[in-house]
């Protein structure tokens, strides 16, 4: 299980920031004096009405204003330089003033602040004439769409000030929080490319705004101001928006689109509701304000009650950040109830009552943007296994085409390549492409045959002498990690020899068949050696030419038994005929001289009568043999039928072709058989007969060859005859 250490401590510095908000909000109430003791009297026929917590009204919402009457005593000494002042808490109301017959305050508006209010008001203050000593009289008149309570406070302006300015500083750094999560989560955003980022900063700047409406703030900015026209319907507006985004936020923090399609459905649905209302508020009707704020706080609830189940949901499934983030939007939405009931007059005004549900939704969103940061890390776990994923596949592709690309042309070049030369060009191929891929500065491969013959091919050429002295010091153990079939890297330094720095080379078996064995050596000054995949590579390698060369030995044999007569070893008649049509067309290109020797067994009929078919078939086969033994390198033999034999002799011309026949003829008279104790006597006729400048097939040089056999024949065997002259 991934480990949260790094949660719990942004956590933990994220809670000094709500403590340090909530501070704010205690400062900003604390009394540094006792208020001068306020009486609210409801006035006839108004339905203001007294609050069950008592120190204010209850003013019902509506188009037309109510009064109430102030009485308070204010002490009969007068400190010089200050004054008293009333003060209101900062709701949402059209207009209010106070008053009576001698003096009248200036109106306050919430949705349009006064000059002369400050910055960032946060009372409805209204300063006392100085002059004023002993009981006072005092009638409120107030606007409210919504309903709401007024708790009026009598300070010296000094207290007023300060707690205003505490508030100030509370308010302040609720929207710093805010704004600093905000362009926190758009950079992981930018960073990320993961587009919950944006989707939260969505929901911190709804928030922001949110708050700043409700406190009275926003309007005081320029580009805000047209919102006042909407009056509390555009606070709802702006309220329903941030629930919308803030079931969003829990939405894609919990993962549900992929974990519970239904569940997402159903926050979905509650989200486009929450912005239907929005839609409906701000169309501004009077008709629809009574219903807009009932709906506006059916949407709240709503909204709380999703993002709680949702977040214990997620603590359920031990997301990041999930049990702290489910207790917080408990208390959330605690105390936005409380802060509903203060405004309809169940609760006194106290610190956590008015502003507590602000600093919880800071520290609520504080530990949201924990949750999702998280993300970032797994986001870098899936890139950094991706990339890897991607190296590897990469890596493995690359080795794959040049596996591929080995065998095919091992296979491409071996089939056309002598037998003596497949060894030495299938390992060179292969230390060749070992060298470029795994950049090896020197290797060898070492193959040892039944009779320990060393075949040893080396890269560079020059270090040929090196590797010999290696493998003829070191055969035994190089013999040993052959057994093994397992790459290995080893020292192969002679071990009575002082030990010398440098890499250790790296040793390849060769999957040979027993009794050879052998092994490639691998040297690279540079890294700490080989690595599992790269000794893998080089021991794919290997086999692969392990296996193409048994192929293209297997090619040949198989080439040679269909090009070759099985009893005697000598070509078979259609590899002859082939031969001969070839030979012949080039020599009449070349004008160049063919001849063309039949050698066949005297009497070889009786030796089958006499001593059976198996005795005939010993003879053909010694025959062959001293055949094979007379002509030249060039010269081909080949079976012609039954007893006879076909010898063709390029570049030899009649007399050189006789020369040839004479030989041939006293090989076989001289040659030595012997079958179930007898000694059998074989001679042979020869006929010889030479290419003519026009002839291109073997065709006529055949027939003439073939009359001088049995002119041979007919002049008492045992004897060469050559055409033409014979035949005239």
């Amino acid at each position: 299980m991934r480990s949260s250490h790094h949660e719990w401590l942004f956590a933990a510095g994220l809670l000094v920031l709500a403590a340090v908000c909530a501070a704010s909000v205690l400062a900003a109430s604390f009394r540094t004096e006792r208020d001068i003791q306020v009486h609210v009297v409801p006035l006839a026929g108004q339905d203001a009405r007294l609050t069950a917590a008592g120190g204010g009204w209850r003013v019902d919402g509506g188009s037309r204003p109510q009064s109430a009457r102030l009485h308070f005593v204010l002490p009969d000494q007068a400190v010089p330089g200050q004054r008293w002042v009333l003060a209101f808490n900062r709701d949402i109301v059209e207009e209010i003033s106070v008053g009576n017959g001698v003096w009248r305050s200036p109106v306050r508006r919430f949705f349009a602040p006064g000059e002369d209010e400050g910055a960032i008001p946060s009372l409805f203050l209204f300063p006392l004439p100085e002059d004023w000593r002993g009981p006072v009289v005092l009638d409120v008149t107030m606007h409210s769409p919504v309903g709401n309570v007024m708790r009026p406070r009598v300070l010296r302006d000094f207290t007023a000030t300060r707690i205003e300015q505490r508030t100030i500083a509370m308010a302040a750094s609720v929207y710093a929080s805010l704004f600093m999560l905000a362009l926190v989560m758009l950079a992981l955003f930018y960073a990320a490319h993961d587009r919950v980022f944006l989707a939260y900063f969505g929901f911190a700047l709804s928030a922001l705004l949110m708050l700043a409406a409700l406190n009275g703030h926003l309007y005081l900015l320029p580009g805000f101001r047209a919102l006042a026209p909407w009056r509390e319907q555009g606070v709802a507006a702006l309220t329903m928006i941030f629930c919308a985004a803030a079931v969003q936020i829990y939405l894609r923090y919990a993962d549900l689109r992929t974990l519970s399609p239904r569940a997402a459905r159903a926050a979905n649905a509650l989200c486009a509701t929450l912005l239907g209302i929005a839609g409906l508020c701000l169309l501004g009707l009077d008709a629809l304000r009574g219903a807009m704020q009932t709906a506006s706080m059916l949407g709240r609830l709503a909204a709380s009650f999703g993002c709680i189940a949702i977040s214990v949901d997620a603590a359920r499934r031990k997301l990041p950040m999930a049990w702290p983030i489910a207790a917080m939007s408990v208390l959330t939405g605690v105390a936005a109830i409380v802060a509903e009931l203060l405004s309809r007059g169940y609760f006194d005004d106290m610190w956590w009552t008015g502003r507590g549900y602000q600093v919880a939704l800071v520290a609520c969103a504080a530990l949201l943007a924990i949750g999702l940061a998280a993300r970032v890390g797994d986001y870098r776990s899936q890139r950094d296994r991706a990339k890897l994923a991607h190296e590897d596949s990469d890596r493995r592709a690359a080795r794959e085409a040049a596996r591929l690309a080995l065998a095919e042309g091992l296979q491409a070049q071996l089939k056309t390549l002598a037998a003596g030369d497949l060894e030495w060009t299938a390992y060179r191929r292969v230390l060749d492409q070992l060298q470029a891929i795994l950049g090896l500065d020197a290797a060898a491969v070492a193959v040892f045959g039944a009779d320990d013959q060393t075949f040893l091919v080396a890269e560079p050429v020059e270090r040929k002498p090196y590797f010999a002295r290696i493998v003829a010091q070191r055969q035994s153990v190089l013999k040993g990690l052959a057994r093994t079939r397992a790459p290995l890297q080893v020292s192969l330094d002679d071990p009575a020899a002082p030990a010398q720095p440098g890499p250790v080379p790296a040793v390849v078996p060769l999957p040979l068949r027993s009794p050879q064995w052998g092994v490639m050596i691998l040297e690279r000054a540079r890294g700490e050696g080989f690595t599992t995949d790269e000794l893998s590579l080089a021991g794919e390698f290997g086999r692969l030419a392990v296996q193409a060369l048994e192929q293209a030995h297997a090619a040949i044999r198989l080439r040679r038994s269909a090009e070759m007569d099985a009893l005697t070893g000598a070509l078979n008649r259609r590899t002859l005929d082939q031969w001969l049509t070839r030979s012949f067309a080039e020599a009449h290109r070349g004008n160049k001289e063919l001849s063309i020797l039949f050698v066949d067994l005297d009497n070889f009929k009786s030796i089958n009568d006499t001593h059976g078919h198996a005795a005939g078939d010993h003879c053909l086969r010694r025959v062959s043999g001293a055949l094979h033994g007379v002509i030249d390198g060039q010269d081909l033999l080949a079976r012609y039928g039954g007893e006879e034999f076909l010898v063709a002799s390029p570049g030899a011309n009649a007399d050189l072709a006789r020369q040839l026949g004479e030989r041939i003829r006293a090989a076989v008279e001289d040659l030595p058989v012997e079958w179930s104790g007898h000694a059998l006597k074989l001679t042979a006729s020869v006929g010889v007969a030479s290419r003519w400048p026009h002839e291109h097939t073997p065709n006529e040089t055949i027939e003439r060859a073939d009359k001088a056999l049995y002119a041979a024949k007919r002049g008492g065997r045992n004897r060469v005859s050559v055409a033409p002259a014979v035949f005239v």
